[in-house]
């Protein structure tokens, strides 16, 4: 079983940055089981490259949840799972 993860962040500092949005598929090898799409309030802005390359803003954010909020869910999707990221270390 796989959780494939795919992550946009408020700027491209390593562990400075915060998550704007999360995309998970949960998949067998055959199919995708599951999947979670959300936007995140970061509580932090989003840099104006990061604006500019994905689309998602400040005011897009302000009401969205924040991570806290969708820990639970993001635990359920993913255990027991091979993780599989991009650009991840």
């Amino acid at each position: 079983m796989y959780s494939i993860i795919d992550v946009e962040t408020t700027g491209g500092k390593f562990n400075e940055e915060g998550i704007t949005e999360i995309a998970i598929y949960k998949f067998d090898g055959i199919k995708v089981i599951d999947q979670f799409i959300s936007l995140l309030n970061p509580e932090i802005p989003i840099q104006p490259f990061v604006q500019q390359l994905t689309g998602i803003n400040n005011k897009i954010l302000s009401n969205a949840p924040k991570f806290y909020q969708l820990a639970k869910r993001i635990l359920e999707i993913t255990d027991n799972t091979v993780l599989v990221a991009h650009n991840s270390s």
